[in-house]
């Protein structure tokens, strides 16, 4: 019958930026592929390595990381194997798995199965953590948080999710759903700044911690094709010049901008730069009117993951679009990339916030 491609978008670890691929959907590879300078550019770094049975059957050690994937307007967290530049974009059975989807080789196209008729090809280590997991109640931020710790299984550093269902409808232009905010305790990894800047506002920004500075030296190579960094600032003075960017930078979320606080004043530059480099995350509602967000590491203190829970919730509540109607959080879950789902207690939740959400 044949393979198919599938068309997806591969994040960076801060789910910032995604990139477009065409992915061969088989399910007879267990994790995600991608080429090593593909996930090098998106900023990945390995996480564990594995030794892996290939299809002619020699073994082979390889890489692995864990990628945000967005896919029918849902983000999440999948393990992604390093592969040879040569390499084909593979979308593996344990990603469509976690989209709760499965291939359809006669139509060309993947289809959406029902959770339960994969809940039986669960490890025993999720089944393990799942067992400690009270699926009947909610859980208040402080236990919540301890349980995903707990039930976190994996033998790499997980990250740690926030999802939301709300009562918004985007279809609708004033019930859209975006803001960015700097966590108190960041994300767990650096990121790499670019400043467009020059004269005065380049030696601040070089004495401010940025990885690349510059103005027409910066634009040219990233007309040539690079994008090695994750935030890109700028000064409203060198924004002429770098607007011919927005072609290249714009559909990337790189695309210096007002609104999401990247261009500043030269004075505001070392601040700036070290919010990015703590570690800026992004909150959007995607077409089922989900919030999909990460806010830290299972290596994390409970103490800094429940109050980076606490800053996200609270910048997601002052959010809220004018044109919400009824209850604009209806359920709030927390979990880590292979770990269950924990059910958050929503008024005790907005307790340890300074907003109110109706």
């Amino acid at each position: 019958m044949g393979t198919f491609t599938v068309a997806l978008e591969f994040g960076t670890p801060d789910r910032s930026r995604f990139e477009p691929v065409r992915a061969v959907a088989d399910s007879g590879a267990l994790f995600s592929w991608l080429p090593r300078n593909t996930l090098e550019n998106l900023g990945h770094a390995p996480a564990l390595r594995r030794t892996f049975v290939l299809a002619d059957g020699r073994e082979d050690e390889r890489d692995v990381a864990e990628v945000p994937v967005r896919y029918a307007g849902e983000t999440l967290s999948t393990l992604c194997v390093f592969g040879e530049e040569e390499t084909p974009p593979i979308l593996g059975a344990l990603t469509m798995e976690q989209f709760l989807v499965a291939p359809d080789p006669v139509h060309r196209r993947l289809i959406p199965v029902r959770g339960l008729a994969l809940m039986a090809q669960r490890g025993k280590k999720y089944r393990a953590a799942l067992e400690k997991v009270d699926r009947s109640r909610t859980y208040e931020p402080k236990e919540a948080v301890s349980l995903v710790k707990e039930t976190a299984y994996a033998n790499f550093d997980e990250s740690v999710e926030l999802h939301i269902r709300t009562g918004l409808d985007t279809r609708h232009a004033d019930q859209q759903l975006r803001g960015t905010l700097v966590l108190p305790h960041g994300l767990g990894k650096g990121q790499r700044v670019l400043v467009f800047a020059e004269g005065e506002a380049a030696r601040i920004a070089e004495q401010g911690g940025a990885d690349y500075v510059g103005a027409d030296d910066l634009i040219k190579r990233i007309e040539g094709g690079w994008l090695e960094f994750e935030v890109a600032l700028g000064v409203k003075e060198m924004m002429g010049k770098v607007g011919r960017l927005g072609r290249v930078l714009g559909p990337r979320g790189l695309m210096p901008n007002p609104r999401t606080n990247t261009v500043v004043e030269p004075q505001d530059l070392p601040k700036a730069i070290r919010d990015s480099k703590q570690g800026r995350v992004e909150f959007r509602t995607d077409r089922t009117n989900l919030v999909h967000v990460p806010f830290g590491k299972v290596s994390f203190a409970e103490e800094a993951l429940v109050e980076n829970l606490a800053s996200l919730i609270d910048a997601i509540v002052r959010e809220k679009p004018s044109g919400a109607k009824g209850q604009y959080i209806r359920s709030m879950t927390i979990t880590t990339t292979m770990g269950p789902g924990v059910k958050l207690d929503i008024p005790a939740t907005l307790s340890t916030t300074t907003g109110a959400a109706v």
